[in-house]
């Protein structure tokens, strides 16, 4: 998934912190969710330096998502497919 200047990163970093959430919390979430990237990896991801491929982009968005029905349920981080629509 390209996602040019960054920006669709930049609503799953700016989302966890809005969940609370530190990156390795995240990224337990995430693995639990079948996410194969270590907690350097996510990071990286997290920060722009690694484009994340449109299922690590649903992964974290799910990972995400599960923690915003536990405090905030009104709030949701769009996955690929809501943003783009499918293939």
């Amino acid at each position: 998934m390209s996602n040019g200047p960054g920006i669709h990163i930049q609503l799953v970093e700016l989302n966890r912190r809005y969940a609370d959430l530190s990156v390795e919390e995240l990224w337990w979430r995430y693995f639990g969710l079948g996410g194969t990237s270590t907690a350097p990896q996510l990071d990286a991801l997290l920060h722009g330096s690694v484009d994340p491929t449109a299922h690590e982009y649903n992964l974290m968005a799910a990972a995400l998502n599960e923690r915003f029905m536990e405090f905030d349920p009104s709030r949701s981080v769009p996955y690929v497919e809501d943003r783009y629509g499918s293939n």
